[in-house]
């Protein structure tokens, strides 16, 4: 009779490849190589998560929703939006957080090559947030839409800067610029 799985092996398995991504490239990585850095074989991962890419989607998956989830009330102040742009683009210095941007790049630039969706997904999630607080505060459809593309694939933009050149970024910076513009923005079309 085959043993039970133990239930909290899933969970110290995905902190220790996520400690393991912050200093190891994606093309570094296989099930194998994570077996050895987790002290095993590779007999766990492939019974907990099937496959190497399932188990950095269970990486992406936890760092989403354990340092990069937020979320946007359409009728919320200025402050509020720039909150929700650090949240879900900023705050670098954090190992886990700059992780998650770097995973995003990686894994984002070839999805749209094997057929997956989920990154393409979370884009466009953020550009419905950003959109749906446009439309809260005074920009017509069409113009919501399109700052709310631009101002994601910006905050992205500033994502991508701190990962090259995390000397001279200053993301947080840039990311509340990006709602103040948006501010500015609703403020004159209100007028």
């Amino acid at each position: 009779m085959p043993r039970k799985p133990d239930p909290t092996l899933k969970p110290a398995i995905l902190e220790k490849v996520t400690l393991h991504l912050l200093d190891t490239k994606l093309e570094d990585v296989s099930v194998r190589s994570l077996g050895r850095i987790l002290g095993t074989s590779a007999y766990p991962i492939v019974y907990h998560f099937g496959s190497r890419d399932a188990l950095i989607d269970s990486v992406v998956v936890h760092l989403a929703d354990t340092v990069c989830h937020a979320a946007l009330d359409p009728a919320a102040d200025r402050s509020a939006l720039a909150d929700y742009l650090v949240t879900s683009f900023g705050r670098l210095d954090d190992p886990h957080r700059a992780l998650a941007a770097r995973l995003t790049f990686e894994l984002g630039s070839i999805e749209a090559m094997d057929g997956r969706v989920r990154q393409r997904g979370l884009h466009r999630d953020h550009v419905a947030a950003v959109a749906s607080w446009c439309l809260a505060h005074g920009y017509d459809a069409e113009a919501a839409d399109r700052v709310a593309r631009d101002a994601v694939t910006t905050a992205r933009g500033a994502q991508w800067t701190a990962i090259v050149d995390r000397e001279r970024a200053d993301t947080d910076a840039v990311l509340r610029a990006i709602a103040d513009r948006l501010a500015a923005g609703a403020a004159v079309t209100a007028a």
